[in-house]
């Protein structure tokens, strides 16, 4: 399948995953979600996406998720990108929220794999039939390979190849975490279409992920160093490769193994204290049953922004 190019385009650059500050009760502080937008927005990125995993989406009520997608659009203004987390159970519900997220001031949905997507072997005409669902809600939608190390799950080539045949299709956000995954994939949605933008979400190997194939980047890593993010992404669109290696050796990946090092769930509290430090927000707070950093992670993460350059 041929589609426009203006797809690819349109995502060719970095789009920050965001976290979701919060209270020391645990609310959605969302006067502190709109600085945050603001500040991400002035570094270069060409969106944010929130309600994902980095925005702890799934420990979210559905109101909550609306709001902050209407808070973020409302900061950000309608010339710059924002996509949400479509995360849900089964397939009406989907079409429902897709909906309401849309209404709200989404631009794009980053579809969730359902419970219906676990164990193997996946039939490709169950995800091309969820998929296709949701187009009836008549918004973009960008597939996402998940490691299973936070709940995900990563498409076999057959199921991209079905997948790419979705309308509405305009990006595929590859987070396996496996470089071979990776590849697989890149390989599976290039042979099935053009004009889908394969973006990379491997935050612990970005610069090799970028070298390897990628329109564009939806990082988690971007919520806390978008403009570093930009600079390695940057300089490997024009074939900078010395600058864009010695940039991810020396500041980008010393931080990312910090950040996404095991247990990557803990990668949430990680960008909070992160962004604490930096002053762009006032609490590190993550719902529960999500735990908090000890002292020996805080310190870690002290001094791999130090070597970033971002402290």
């Amino acid at each position: 399948m041929t589609r426009s190019p203006d797809g690819i385009t349109r995502f060719a650059g970095v789009n920050a995953s965001m976290a979701l500050p919060m209270t020391a009760n645990f609310s959605p502080d969302y006067s502190a979600l709109r600085r945050y937008a603001s500040w991400l927005k002035g570094q270069g990125i060409i969106g944010v996406t929130v309600n994902a995993d980095t925005g702890e989406g799934a420990h979210l009520t559905v109101d909550e998720r609306l709001k902050v997608v209407a808070a973020v659009r409302e900061e950000v203004g309608h010339d710059f990108h924002v996509a949400s987390g479509l995360i849900a159970a089964q397939t009406e519900q989907a079409v429902e929220l897709a909906r309401q997220l849309k209404d709200a001031g989404a631009d794009s949905l980053l579809v969730f794999s359902i419970p219906a997507f676990s164990g193997t072997p996946l039939p490709p005409a169950l995800v091309y039939d969820y998929f296709q669902r949701l187009s009836d809600a008549g918004v973009d939608l960008i597939g996402f390979n998940l490691t299973p190390s936070l709940g995900g799950v990563v498409f076999a080539p057959e199921v991209i190849d079905r997948l790419a045949s979705v309308p509405n299709l305009v990006g595929l956000k590859e987070a396996s975490f496996d470089a071979a995954d990776y590849v697989r994939s890149r390989d599976a949605l290039r042979g099935a279409t053009s004009g889908v933008a394969f973006l990379s979400g491997c935050d612990n190997f970005m610069y090799e992920s970028f070298v390897l194939g990628a329109n564009g980047a939806l990082l988690g890593y971007a919520g806390l160093a978008a403009s570093l993010t930009v600079e390695v992404f940057s300089a490997v669109q024009g074939q900078d490769f010395q600058r864009a290696e010695t940039l991810n050796r020396e500041r980008m990946q010393p931080l990312a193994e910090v950040l996404f090092g095991q247990p990557v769930r803990n990668s949430r509290a990680r960008i909070k204290h992160g962004l604490k430090l930096l002053g762009v927000i006032d609490e590190t707070a993550v719902r529960p049953p999500l735990l908090p950093l000890d002292d020996t992670e805080k310190q870690a993460l002290d001094n791999a922004m130090k070597v970033a350059g971002l402290l």
